[in-house]
């Protein structure tokens, strides 16, 4: 019988234990994450990120700690000790955020389980996730039937497509605030909620390409990641465009 993989800390810190103790003999490295899933491992990589961050701000004040207990008569001793463990923090924190990076851009066509590639097929998502409702003229439109995770928020889910490819995908936010009926609808509210969206891009992304009456703007090659607000429909997300 095939063994169910687990998402819970639980089992994420069972693996990382495995990981840690396991990988001093032996010539490769070992992850232990075969029974995890996808959120399992993310579990898994948060662990290990607390882990050399508590290394890190142990070297980095381990020697204004214990300044007298190395080599106590020599100052360029100590000198050249206060930089290796200073640079040594430095290295593995910079190498974290080099990480974090890398993850964000990797995860930035990735949508819950589902990495979308540019002009992939709508045939990629399945039933037990989205609504499918299919309309006139070739198209096609996805409701997420739960939240699903992109980047590290969770968000409401509408895929677009035509031709069986798809062209864009509409992300609203799953926090209550972000549902709004047009009877009780406040363009102070939408206002606040639009910036908290540019927030995010702009934490998660970077520098936008543009700004614009209705938001900020990300071009890459494939396409686009832009924030939106609909004051008409009570919207405030973000869509990404191929």
């Amino acid at each position: 019988m095939k063994e169910q993989k687990k998402s819970s800390w639980g089992a994420a810190l069972v693996s990382f234990f495995k990981e840690y103790l396991l990988n001093f003999s032996g010539p490769g490295h070992l992850a232990y994450d075969e029974n995890l899933t996808h959120e399992g491992k993310r579990k898994k990589k948060y662990i290990w990120r607390v882990l050399l961050l508590f290394i890190a701000a142990v070297s980095a004040l381990l020697p204004f700690i214990a300044w007298n207990m190395f080599v106590p008569d020599v100052l360029w001793a100590k000198i050249v000790t206060v930089v290796m463990c200073e640079g040594y923090t430095v290295f593995i924190v910079s190498m974290e955020i080099l990480e974090v990076k890398d993850e964000l851009k990797e995860d930035m066509l990735k949508i819950g389980e589902y990495k979308i590639p540019p002009k992939g097929s709508i045939s990629l998502f399945k039933e037990i996730d989205f609504k499918i409702v299919q309309t006139d003229y070739s198209y096609t439109i996805l409701i997420s039937k739960k939240p699903l995770r992109w980047l590290y928020k969770k968000f409401h889910v509408t895929i677009y497509g035509r031709h069986g490819k798809v062209k864009k995908i509409e992300l609203v936010r799953a926090d209550k605030k972000y549902s709004m009926k047009y009877e009780t609808m406040n363009d102070t509210v939408l206002e606040k909620l639009r910036e908290e969206n540019n927030r995010f891009l702009r934490k998660c992304l970077g520098t936008p390409s543009k700004k614009s009456m209705t938001g900020v703007e990300y071009h890459y090659e494939w396409g686009q990641i832009q924030s939106f607000y609909d004051n008409r429909s009570c919207q405030t997300g973000i869509v990404i465009m191929f």
